[in-house]
Protein backbone atom coordinates (compact mmCIF):
# COMPACT_ATOMS: atom_id res chain seq x y z
CA UNK A 1 0.00 0.00 0.00
CA UNK A 2 1.31 3.72 -0.94
CA UNK A 3 2.50 5.23 2.14
CA UNK A 4 2.12 8.99 1.69
CA UNK A 5 2.67 11.52 5.13
CA UNK A 6 -0.37 13.26 5.35
CA UNK A 7 -4.18 13.18 4.01
CA UNK A 8 -5.94 16.82 4.03
CA UNK A 9 -9.40 16.25 3.96
CA UNK A 10 -12.38 18.99 2.87
CA UNK A 11 -15.71 18.87 1.82
CA UNK A 12 -15.50 20.89 -0.83
CA UNK A 13 -12.16 22.35 -3.50
CA UNK A 14 -13.37 25.44 -2.28
CA UNK A 15 -12.36 25.58 1.33
CA UNK A 16 -8.50 24.35 0.51
CA UNK A 17 -8.39 26.39 -2.48
CA UNK A 18 -5.63 28.02 -1.53
CA UNK A 19 -3.45 24.94 -0.68
CA UNK A 20 -4.43 23.37 -3.74
CA UNK A 21 -2.57 26.99 -5.39
CA UNK A 22 0.81 26.39 -3.12
CA UNK A 23 0.99 22.73 -3.89
CA UNK A 24 3.66 21.32 -6.71
CA UNK A 25 2.80 19.37 -9.80
CA UNK A 26 -0.08 17.95 -7.85
CA UNK A 27 -2.47 14.43 -9.99
CA UNK A 28 -5.49 12.69 -9.45
CA UNK A 29 -4.92 9.39 -7.51
CA UNK A 30 -8.68 8.48 -7.10
CA UNK A 31 -11.60 10.06 -8.05
CA UNK A 32 -11.75 13.44 -5.70
CA UNK A 33 -8.33 12.01 -4.32
CA UNK A 34 -5.43 14.36 -5.21
CA UNK A 35 -1.46 14.27 -4.66
CA UNK A 36 1.75 16.36 -4.47
CA UNK A 37 3.95 17.99 -2.23
CA UNK A 38 3.83 20.77 -0.06
CA UNK A 39 6.65 22.53 1.44
CA UNK A 40 8.57 19.75 0.55
CA UNK A 41 5.76 17.32 2.37
CA UNK A 42 4.00 14.58 0.56
CA UNK A 43 0.35 15.66 0.97
CA UNK A 44 -2.83 13.91 -0.37
CA UNK A 45 -6.31 16.34 -0.66
CA UNK A 46 -9.36 14.45 -0.79
CA UNK A 47 -12.73 16.22 -1.44
CA UNK A 48 -15.04 14.33 0.42
CA UNK A 49 -18.34 15.74 -0.08
CA UNK A 50 -20.92 17.41 1.72
CA UNK A 51 -22.75 15.70 4.46
CA UNK A 52 -21.70 12.65 6.76
CA UNK A 53 -22.68 10.00 3.96
CA UNK A 54 -20.63 11.52 1.45
CA UNK A 55 -17.45 12.02 4.13
CA UNK A 56 -17.71 8.56 5.30
CA UNK A 57 -18.06 6.83 1.79
CA UNK A 58 -15.12 8.88 0.47
CA UNK A 59 -12.91 8.82 3.80
CA UNK A 60 -13.31 4.68 3.87
CA UNK A 61 -12.34 4.34 0.05
CA UNK A 62 -9.47 6.33 0.46
CA UNK A 63 -7.95 4.95 3.67
CA UNK A 64 -8.26 1.69 2.16
CA UNK A 65 -6.32 2.02 -0.62
CA UNK A 66 -3.85 4.11 0.82
CA UNK A 67 -1.87 4.86 4.42
CA UNK A 68 -1.36 7.81 5.74
CA UNK A 69 0.59 8.77 9.24
CA UNK A 70 -2.06 11.60 9.90
CA UNK A 71 -5.43 12.76 8.51
CA UNK A 72 -6.18 16.26 9.33
CA UNK A 73 -9.76 17.82 8.55
CA UNK A 74 -10.04 21.23 7.47
CA UNK A 75 -12.97 23.63 6.42
CA UNK A 76 -14.83 26.16 7.80
CA UNK A 77 -17.91 26.10 10.24
CA UNK A 78 -20.42 27.77 12.36
CA UNK A 79 -19.96 29.46 16.10
CA UNK A 80 -22.78 28.93 18.54
CA UNK A 81 -21.11 31.16 20.80
CA UNK A 82 -20.25 35.10 21.07
CA UNK A 83 -16.94 34.47 22.20
CA UNK A 84 -15.13 32.83 19.29
CA UNK A 85 -15.19 35.78 17.08
CA UNK A 86 -15.68 35.17 12.91
CA UNK A 87 -12.53 33.74 11.06
CA UNK A 88 -11.11 32.59 14.37
CA UNK A 89 -9.25 29.47 13.87
CA UNK A 90 -10.15 26.08 16.55
CA UNK A 91 -9.19 22.98 16.57
CA UNK A 92 -12.39 20.63 17.19
CA UNK A 93 -11.37 17.55 20.03
CA UNK A 94 -15.03 16.15 20.61
CA UNK A 95 -18.01 15.59 18.20
CA UNK A 96 -21.12 13.53 17.89
CA UNK A 97 -24.09 13.18 15.20
CA UNK A 98 -26.39 15.29 16.58
CA UNK A 99 -29.74 14.67 14.77
CA UNK A 100 -28.90 10.83 14.40
CA UNK A 101 -31.43 9.02 16.99
CA UNK A 102 -35.14 8.14 16.98
CA UNK A 103 -39.15 10.01 17.73
CA UNK A 104 -40.27 8.75 20.55
CA UNK A 105 -43.58 9.71 20.53
CA UNK A 106 -42.97 13.56 19.70
CA UNK A 107 -39.62 14.10 21.48
CA UNK A 108 -36.27 13.40 19.75
CA UNK A 109 -33.47 11.11 21.32
CA UNK A 110 -30.02 10.64 20.43
CA UNK A 111 -28.33 7.09 20.48
CA UNK A 112 -26.86 7.66 23.71
CA UNK A 113 -30.44 9.10 25.34
CA UNK A 114 -32.13 5.60 23.91
CA UNK A 115 -29.43 3.41 25.39
CA UNK A 116 -27.93 2.05 22.06
CA UNK A 117 -24.70 3.65 21.54
CA UNK A 118 -22.63 6.48 22.66
CA UNK A 119 -22.85 8.83 20.13
CA UNK A 120 -20.02 11.45 21.28
CA UNK A 121 -16.26 10.49 19.51
CA UNK A 122 -13.08 12.09 21.01
CA UNK A 123 -10.30 12.68 19.59
CA UNK A 124 -7.90 10.88 21.92
CA UNK A 125 -4.02 12.62 20.72
CA UNK A 126 -5.47 16.34 19.51
CA UNK A 127 -2.58 18.56 18.62
CA UNK A 128 -0.66 20.68 20.36
CA UNK A 129 -1.09 24.26 19.37
CA UNK A 130 -2.33 28.07 20.55
CA UNK A 131 -5.68 27.37 19.20
CA UNK A 132 -9.01 26.91 20.97
CA UNK A 133 -9.84 23.48 21.64
CA UNK A 134 -13.81 23.50 21.17
CA UNK A 135 -16.89 20.90 21.56
CA UNK A 136 -18.51 20.35 18.32
CA UNK A 137 -21.38 18.92 16.31
CA UNK A 138 -22.35 17.22 13.26
CA UNK A 139 -25.93 18.08 11.61
CA UNK A 140 -27.46 16.76 8.00
CA UNK A 141 -28.79 20.03 8.33
CA UNK A 142 -27.54 23.17 8.92
CA UNK A 143 -29.11 24.98 11.57
CA UNK A 144 -30.95 28.04 10.68
CA UNK A 145 -33.80 28.97 13.23
CA UNK A 146 -33.74 29.89 16.42
CA UNK A 147 -36.12 26.71 17.97
CA UNK A 148 -33.66 24.61 16.45
CA UNK A 149 -30.46 26.25 18.09
CA UNK A 150 -32.21 26.18 21.34
CA UNK A 151 -33.22 22.60 21.17
CA UNK A 152 -29.63 21.77 20.06
CA UNK A 153 -27.75 24.09 22.60
CA UNK A 154 -29.71 22.42 25.43
CA UNK A 155 -28.81 19.07 24.31
CA UNK A 156 -25.49 19.91 23.55
CA UNK A 157 -23.93 22.66 24.35
CA UNK A 158 -21.65 22.83 21.29
CA UNK A 159 -19.46 25.33 20.17
CA UNK A 160 -19.19 24.96 16.88
CA UNK A 161 -21.18 23.09 13.85
CA UNK A 162 -19.96 21.18 10.72
CA UNK A 163 -21.84 18.79 8.42
CA UNK A 164 -18.84 16.23 8.34
CA UNK A 165 -16.97 16.48 11.08
CA UNK A 166 -18.22 13.45 13.48
CA UNK A 167 -18.23 11.20 10.18
CA UNK A 168 -14.47 11.78 9.77
CA UNK A 169 -13.89 11.42 13.32
CA UNK A 170 -15.28 7.92 13.26
CA UNK A 171 -14.41 6.35 10.17
CA UNK A 172 -10.59 7.70 11.37
CA UNK A 173 -10.90 6.20 14.57
CA UNK A 174 -12.16 2.65 12.73
CA UNK A 175 -9.33 3.12 10.39
CA UNK A 176 -7.14 3.67 13.60
CA UNK A 177 -4.97 6.38 11.91
CA UNK A 178 -4.14 9.83 13.97
CA UNK A 179 -6.58 12.50 13.01
CA UNK A 180 -7.02 16.05 14.04
CA UNK A 181 -9.32 18.57 12.97
CA UNK A 182 -9.27 22.71 12.60
CA UNK A 183 -11.97 25.07 11.11
CA UNK A 184 -12.31 28.59 10.78
CA UNK A 185 -15.51 30.19 11.79
CA UNK A 186 -17.05 31.78 8.62
CA UNK A 187 -20.89 32.18 10.41
CA UNK A 188 -22.42 32.78 14.25
CA UNK A 189 -25.24 30.07 13.76
CA UNK A 190 -28.01 32.20 14.27
CA UNK A 191 -31.61 32.17 12.05
CA UNK A 192 -29.99 32.34 8.49
CA UNK A 193 -28.52 35.49 7.46
CA UNK A 194 -25.87 34.47 4.66
CA UNK A 195 -24.87 38.13 4.43
CA UNK A 196 -23.46 38.06 8.07
CA UNK A 197 -20.90 35.47 6.83
CA UNK A 198 -16.79 35.76 6.41
CA UNK A 199 -16.54 32.60 3.91
CA UNK A 200 -13.80 34.03 2.14
CA UNK A 201 -11.82 35.37 5.11
CA UNK A 202 -12.41 32.21 7.28
CA UNK A 203 -11.01 30.07 4.46
CA UNK A 204 -8.15 32.25 3.99
CA UNK A 205 -6.94 31.75 7.21
CA UNK A 206 -7.79 28.13 7.82
CA UNK A 207 -5.30 27.24 5.39
CA UNK A 208 -2.32 29.44 6.44
CA UNK A 209 -3.39 28.00 9.99
CA UNK A 210 -3.00 24.72 8.27
CA UNK A 211 0.21 25.35 6.42
CA UNK A 212 1.64 26.89 9.19
CA UNK A 213 0.81 24.18 11.70
CA UNK A 214 1.81 20.97 9.22
CA UNK A 215 4.54 22.20 6.56
CA UNK A 216 6.03 25.34 7.09
CA UNK A 217 9.24 24.54 8.68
Amino acid sequence: MNKTDILLVSATETECRPIFQKMADYKTILPELYSGTLYDRSVDILISGIGAVSATFNLTKTLMNRSYNRAISIGIAGSFVDDIPLEEVVQITEDCFADLGIDNNGTFLNLREAGLTDDLTPNPSPTPSLHRQVRGITVQTATGSQKRIDELVNRYQPEVETMENAAFFYVCHKMQIPFTSFRAISNKVEPRNREKWHITEAIEKINLAVCDLFFKK
